[in-house]
């Protein structure tokens, strides 16, 4: 396993920036790749379990230690109480990192809801989830909204969001929009909630309104991209959104573009 130090080397902005412009990144990354999993499988530990994750490529594998380095502190702050027997619901599950970890935590007589509409992600994803025997994971092929019904998402290699205008017509994808309680009407209520959803967290937020008011919810981690959220809605509004709800923030870190936020409720 790299040292730690040389992970987070990696994940540091001005390094990566001097490798893009030395037109390197493919080359360092893959060597990178190389020397933190020598199978293609990367290890982890986090919160006394242990997880491995198998990607399709070197940029894939690249992605999830980079997410494992850079959002340690919300991993472990979204799952930190999670007991077994527990319900977790992972609205952008995306590769699985937070499903993972989640489904070992809450055991054989929990529940992991995992939600993403991405095709590529949904096939690695899977592949996780057989990697770590993780059969306790119901894979909802959705993207969570305040409404039912089409939702067009604009597809990146990594993750998808809500098709602007100027996206071009090759990227946007039609998928299946689907309020939060709705799609959850036939699950236990979650214990916890982690959203990463590129801009569209406010309206996850207001289609989960009746979980989220559920005493059993008892902690949410969020990611907010405010340079990605809809015209007239700002963090503010999102954390006015969790208050109403009964969840109070415990914490909030800036993570590059986006904003990190733990909420929890109070007893």
């Amino acid at each position: 396993m790299l040292p730690a130090a040389i992970r987070k080397l990696s994940c540091n902005p001005v390094v990566r920036g001097v490798a893009h412009r030395l037109r390197v990144t493919r080359f360092a990354r893959d060597l990178y790749c190389r020397l933190l999993a020598s199978d293609g499988e990367l290890r982890v530990s986090c919160l006394g379990v242990d997880a491995v994750f198998k990607t399709r490529n070197s940029k894939q594998l690249a992605f999830v230690d980079y997410i494992v380095t850079t959002e340690r502190s919300l991993i472990e702050a979204t799952l930190c109480d999670l007991k077994a027997g527990d319900t977790f619901l992972d609205v952008g599950c995306h590769y699985g990192i937070f499903t993972v970890l989640a489904s070992k935590l809450v055991g054989p007589r929990g529940r992991v809801i995992a939600v993403e509409p991405h095709p590529e992600s949904l096939q690695v994803l899977r592949g996780n989830l057989v990697a770590n025997r993780c059969e306790n994971v119901d894979v909802l092929e959705v993207a969570l909204s305040d409404t039912t019904g089409p939702l067009a998402l604009s597809y990146d290699v990594n993750f998808a969001v809500i098709a602007r205008e100027t996206d071009p017509a090759a990227v946007v994808h039609q998928a299946q929009g689907m309020a939060g309680d709705e799609a959850l009407h036939n699950f236990p209520v979650p214990n916890a909630i982690k959203i990463d959803v590129e801009g569209h967290e406010f309206s996850v937020l207001r289609g989960l309104r009746q979980t989220l008011r559920d005493p059993t919810c008892r902690r949410v981690g969020l990611e907010v991209h405010p340079g990605l959220l809809p015209p007239g809605v700002d963090q503010a509004d999102i954390v006015s959104q969790l208050r109403d709800s009964g969840l109070f923030v415990q914490s909030e870190s800036v993570r590059s573009a986006a904003v990190h936020l733990i909420a929890a409720r109070q007893v």
